[in-house]
């Protein structure tokens, strides 16, 4: 019980601030961005095409990170999976959809400064905070008992 005190006193906020959370916030900015931007309503045609070929061009990039033989992305032995890469691939991913969601959003009109884009890039986070503090809360846990 002791060394549960100590490490809760100790490592609280290391305990609290997983890879998990980070990824929670990401999927949570790019849900925000998806909905703040009028993406998923999918009514202006200009910004959709648009949207679409950012999206286009980010795959492309994406993935010729990974076909490149040389690339120092890859896994010591050459491989896809594990490699840098692979780790990073979901925020990459999440960096997309964002910048997917904000073409639209500028394209059609529904953000017009910066002050929009920090909001778009903040709605998620701010809707759905619980799912953060749940997040805390069961990696803080997880942290504590004892394997």
């Amino acid at each position: 019980m002791d060394e549960i005190l100590r490490n809760i006193w100790l490592r609280g906020a290391e305990n609290t601030a997983s890879v998990w959370l980070v990824y929670c916030i990401m999927l949570l900015s790019t849900i925000g961005s998806f909905i703040f931007s009028g993406l998923y309503k999918l009514k202006n045609r200009d910004a959709l095409l648009a949207a679409i070929l950012v999206a286009f061009a980010g795959m492309v990039g994406v993935i010729l990170t990974a076909v490149v033989p040389t690339s120092p992305l890859l896994g010591v032995t050459g491989t896809l999976f594990p490699s840098p890469w692979s780790h990073g691939l979901f925020p990459v991913l999440c960096m997309l959809s964002i910048t997917v969601s904000l073409t639209y959003g500028l394209v059609a009109g529904t953000i017009h400064s910066l002050y929009d884009v920090l909001r778009m890039v903040s709605y998620g986070v701010s809707r759905w905070s619980w799912v953060v503090i749940l997040v805390m809360t069961v990696t803080f846990i997880l942290s504590v008992i004892p394997s």
